[in-house]
């Protein structure tokens, strides 16, 4: 779903100024999360409370309301603000672009189909608007479980009867503003089946046009299932989040949800410790830090000298090249944050030449704020000094 929240950050600055390129900085200092990120985030906290019609409606409207100005349409806007808990049969593609935690949530294709269902029929239940979720999710799930684009071309059009043999070309020249979804979902399911990776399907999407941060909120959800997602777009789209959207993902990976973006230990060779000592910290982090962390890091080249990922309440840091475990810091929660309690440093010479606890203490600074947290700071001259670096981390997660 993380895919979702980065296609819509980056559509959300194109949305009324379409371009009609693949050629353009992926994110933008005037970029924002909108209600595609808002309503993607309430469907995956209702799925954690139930999946029932009445969690998605509760969700919707629990977690919608303190983003009045996110951009709801002027029929969702109506019901997410009032009383009303009865769908106005709308076959918008806002259906579709909040869907993908239901195809991530399913342990089967039917599954996410009918949850798909539910999540739209709380507003969305025209035929259109069902639909659109369930081809959404059915593509998502697809991908996630390694079918390849011909067959999720052929499942998509034999059982839901969308054109997908079109090009991104003959599109381009006449797609125009579209908000529905019969024009939105397969535009965006064709912008997929044309790339060659994540980032080129967010460009195949943004240079069609259209009702661009919802069309590539949908595009990024299934190319996140497809492809996984760059730790270095991980990271920047963070720095978009808030703590109460960044707490549902945190929940979300709690339970044990997966997410394509997450870096998981078998995406590496690693070792384990050879002889490891302890070191005590106490460093403070807040839900967004988190997130982020969780996600970890997955070298993209030959020069990235770390793997990173999150597993029983640690961040472990493994030399990319041998796969030894060099730091193992341990994450509690503590008050209305988390905190860093205790790192474990390999001290096997032969493994790790490093002996000075302070270094180290240095060096797990510098791998969470540049390394993860994607923050311009630099080891503190002090060992005992790290207000710089806090400082800097205060601001991450918190630009809204």
């Amino acid at each position: 779903m993380l895919g979702a929240i980065i296609g819509d950050i980056v559509g959300s600055v194109y949305e009324w100024n379409n371009i009609k390129t693949k050629d353009f900085p992926l994110f933008s200092n005037d970029g924002f999360f909108t209600d595609d990120s808002v309503m993607t985030i309430a469907v995956a906290d209702a799925l954690l409370n139930g999946g029932t019609a009445d969690n998605f409606i509760d969700s919707m409207k629990r977690i919608g309301r303190p983003y009045p100005n996110s951009g709801y349409g002027g029929n969702f806007n109506r019901w997410i603000f009032s009383d009303d808990r009865e769908p106005y049969n709308s076959w918008g593609n806002g259906s579709a672009m909040r869907v993908s935690p239901c195809a991530w949530f399913a342990n089967s294709l039917e599954e996410a189909e009918t949850l798909a269902e539910m999540s739209a029929a709380v507003t969305h239940n025209h035929p259109e608007g069902i639909k659109g979720a369930q081809a959404t999710a059915a593509a998502i799930y697809l991908a996630r479980t390694d079918k390849e684009k011909g067959e999720i071309k052929n499942y998509i059009e034999s059982k839901y009867g969308y054109d997908l043999s079109r090009s991104l070309d003959a599109i381009r020249p006449v797609y125009l503003f579209n908000e529905s979804c019969q024009e939105t979902v397969p535009e965006a399911i064709i912008a997929f089946l044309e790339s060659n990776g994540f980032e080129d399907a967010i460009r195949n999407a943004i240079s069609l046009g259209g009702d661009s941060d919802t069309l590539t909120a949908i595009t990024g959800s299934i190319a996140e299932a497809a492809y996984g997602v760059p730790s270095d777009i991980v990271t920047k789209v963070f720095h978009y989040m808030d703590d109460r959207l960044s707490a549902v993902i945190n929940a979300w990976l709690d339970n044990g949800r997966p997410i394509g973006a997450v870096a998981k230990k078998t995406d590496w060779k690693t070792s384990e410790f050879s002889k490891s000592i302890n070191i005590n910290m106490n460093i403070k982090l807040n839900e967004t830090h988190l997130a982020r962390i969780r996600h970890g890091l997955l070298p993209q080249e030959m020069e990235d000298k770390w793997f990173a990922y999150f597993e029983n309440g640690c961040i472990n840091f493994h030399r990319s090249w041998t796969g030894a475990k060099i730091y193992e810091a341990k994450i509690q929660k503590s008050g209305s944050g988390y905190e860093i309690t205790e790192l474990a440093v390999e001290r096997d010479a032969q493994l790790y030449t490093n002996t000075d606890d302070n270094n180290d203490a240095e060096a797990l600074f510098f791998l969470i704020g540049r390394g993860l947290l994607g923050l311009n700071v630099d080891v503190p001259d002090n060992p005992n000094d790290k207000d710089s670096i806090l400082r800097a981390w205060s601001s991450f997660g918190n630009m809204i």
